[in-house]
């Protein structure tokens, strides 16, 4: 899972740059993923869900503590990606 636009550093409010950043981040690890199954002779296959909204994020866990994010617009990016099309970045 990526997500960008997540600090004040990174999100632009007007020109929705980190939103172009994301969507380039997965056309580049789409090619990057044909460029290994040519030279490795594998067949691997990568479905992408972009969503776009508010999310909420923390640290969890005691033992081996995690940063994680969650949220409808999470929710909805993984169910895009878990009933997509092999191959292809579902958008929202």
């Amino acid at each position: 899972m990526a997500a960008s636009g997540l600090n004040a550093s990174t999100y632009d409010r007007e020109g929705r740059s980190h939103i172009a950043a994301l969507a380039d981040y997965a056309m580049q690890l789409m090619e990057q993923m044909k460029y290994i199954n040519e030279h490795s002779f594998n067949n691997f296959q990568m479905k992408i869900g972009l969503n776009m909204g508010p999310v909420v994020a923390g640290v969890i866990g005691a033992r081996k503590p995690q940063y994680d994010i969650w949220g409808n617009t999470v929710n909805v990016s993984s169910r895009m990606d878990s009933t997509g099309v092999p191959d292809r970045i579902q958008v929202s």
